[in-house]
C-alpha cells in the first residue's frame, strides 16, 4: 500500500450543526482526509469507544450538551491513547488552553484558523519514511513569557467587552453556554443572520487573541520549513 495515500479518519465532536456541516465542507475538498463519523454529543462519540472503531483525529468542542471538551478528551485518551485530539473553542482562555496541553491535545480557535489548521497542517508529513499525523503541541513550547503575553491579551479583550452591546453580550453568553447559532436566533427572537451578524460584531470588539500565534507562531520555529 503506498503509505503516502493513506487516509487520516477524522472524527467530530461537535453539537453546533452549521458549525459541524463546515467542518464536513473542508474534509470533503480533501481526499486524504475522511469522516470517520459526526456526533453531536460527547456520551454518543464515547459508547463507540470499546469497539475495534479508532479515528485518527478527534476534532471536539471545548462546549458539549452534555460534557465539557475537556472531560470528553480526558476520557478518549484513557482508551485510545494514540488517538490525534484537537479542542476547539470560540473564546480561549487560559485556564482550558492549560487544560489541553497537559492532555497532549491542540486547542484551536474556531473560524478560519481552524480552517487553516485543517487544510495545511493535519495531512503533513514529517520528512521520513513513515507518515505521521502532525501534532502542534508536540513540535512547539510555550515559555513563561508566552503565557504571560497571552494572558496580558485575554484581559485586554476582557476590558474591550465593555464595548458590547446588550444585545452582543446575550448572544455571546448564549453561544458560550453551548447554545448553537440556531437555537439562539429561537430564544431571542431573531433571523439566524441577526444572531450571526451579531457574534461577528462583538468578536471583531473582543479582538481576542490568535491562538495559532502562540502555536505555530513563525518566531518559534523560523529556521525550519
Amino acid at each position: 500500500m503506498d503509505k503516502s495515500r493513506e487516509i487520516i479518519k477524522v472524527s467530530i465532536i461537535e453539537d453546533d450543526e452549521a458549525y459541524m456541516d463546515s467542518l464536513k465542507q473542508i474534509l470533503l475538498r480533501n481526499d486524504r482526509l475522511h469522516l470517520y463519523g459526526d456526533y453531536t454529543s460527547g456520551h454518543e462519540f464515547l459508547s463507540t469507544l470499546n469497539s475495534p472503531f479508532q479515528p485518527d483525529v478527534c476534532l471536539v468542542d471545548i462546549v458539549l450538551g452534555d460534557m465539557s471538551g475537556i472531560d470528553c478528551c480526558k476520557r478518549i485518551k484513557e482508551t485510545k491513547p494514540d488517538v490525534q485530539l484537537i479542542i476547539m473553542t470560540a473564546y480561549p482562555d487560559v485556564k482550558t488552553f492549560s487544560e489541553a496541553r497537559q492532555l497532549g491535545a491542540d486547542y484551536v480557535e474556531k473560524g478560519t484558523r481552524i480552517e487553516t489548521l485543517m487544510d495545511k497542517l493535519i495531512t503533513m508529513m514529517e520528512s521520513s519514511k513513515n507518515e505521521s499525523l502532525i501534532s502542534i503541541s508536540n513540535h512547539t513550547k510555550l515559555g513563561f513569557e508566552d503565557y504571560l503575553n497571552l494572558v496580558n491579551e485575554l484581559e485586554a479583550s476582557n476590558a474591550r467587552s465593555l464595548n458590547l452591546s446588550e444585545k452582543q453580550i446575550q448572544v455571546l453568553r448564549l453561544k458560550n453556554s453551548g447554545k448553537s447559532l440556531g437555537e439562539i436566533a429561537k430564544m431571542l427572537n431573531m433571523s439566524y443572520g441577526t444572531v450571526q451578524t451579531h457574534l461577528t460584531r462583538a468578536m471583531n470588539k473582543l479582538k481576542l487573541p490568535n491562538l495559532l500565534d502562540y502555536i505555530v507562531g513563525d518566531k518559534r520555529d523560523s529556521g525550519s520549513e
